[in-house]
């Protein structure tokens, strides 16, 4: 979960239809690397629901979560805890992505503590969603082969495209192709795409909230393009400006829940 915040303006190379700007290579480094740097201050952590929406039928019972983030290496560094629908299977993982390192393990009831690589990591959590920790963590905003494709309009605003390529070749999505919202340096959307193009999921970011003077992501949605089904993720309560204790953060502590902080600190969104 990214940060909003202002970003300079930029010199004109080129115009879309719209009349929008187009970047040179240097200014579309610039955009990503501030990007990829932008944060929110201090350690955080968010209670969250998803609410899984077939293509026909009511949607499910909403699935409770929490999710704690860090920073190192300069990058960010999630712990994620859900339990299934009935509320009684554990499931837990951590991410950390940086230009350094993308790496992701996973806790699930009764079984050993697990290395996430290559397409595992795109596996729904249960058979009851689409989500995925690849959604969660978004290691594409960090692949080394990211190139900026185009900037042009969506849903009324200016964005920034990159096409990012999966360095584990074998693995799906093998490319993903996101857009930064060109005036709050925000991540708005991303489609992930096989190896033809075909778009397999879509990712949506809905809207925004601020809490604390903070600007985050309120509500967003994933869509499986197959199946037509999709989970809408929403952040219920955020409590900021922490200071985690880095052992939540270790993966050989997963199969164990992590502390709260206190519920004072948490505000309702």
């Amino acid at each position: 979960m990214l940060l909003l915040c202002s970003a300079n303006l930029f010199a004109q190379v080129g115009l879309d239809d719209f009349g929008y700007p187009q970047l040179s290579k240097e200014e579309a480094t610039s955009v990503l690397e501030r990007f990829r740097s932008s944060r929110i201050a201090g350690d955080y952590c968010l209670k969250f629901k998803i609410t899984h929406k077939p293509r026909q039928g009511e949607s499910a019972k909403p699935v409770e979560g929490v999710l704690w983030a860090s920073w190192v290496n300069g990058g960010p560094l999630i712990r994620v805890e859900m339990k299934d629908i009935v509320g009684t299977s554990y499931l837990a993982f951590i991410g950390i992505k940086n230009s350094a390192l993308n790496q992701c393990w996973i806790a699930r009831d009764k079984q050993p503590i697990a290395v996430l690589k290559g397409s595992d990591l795109s596996k729904s959590i249960s058979e009851e969603l689409v989500i995925c920790p690849f959604d969660l963590v978004m290691p594409y905003t960090h692949w080394l082969e990211t190139r900026y494709t185009v900037t042009e309009r969506s849903r009324g605003r200016a964005v920034h495209y990159f096409e990012s390529t999966n360095p584990e070749t074998q693995a799906l999505p093998a490319k993903v192709v996101f857009g930064i919202d060109r005036s709050y340096q925000a991540l708005t959307e991303a489609k992930f795409q096989d190896n033809e193009n075909k778009v397999l999921k879509s990712f949506t970011i809905n809207d925004f909230a601020k809490v604390d003077e903070q600007w985050m992501i309120n509500t967003c949605d994933l869509r499986d393009e197959k199946t037509r089904d999709s989970d809408s993720l929403k952040i219920t309560e955020a409590a900021f400006r922490l200071e985690l204790d880095p052992q939540i953060f270790n993966p050989e502590n997963l199969s164990t829940p992590a502390p709260l902080p206190p519920a004072n600190l948490f505000k309702t969104l």
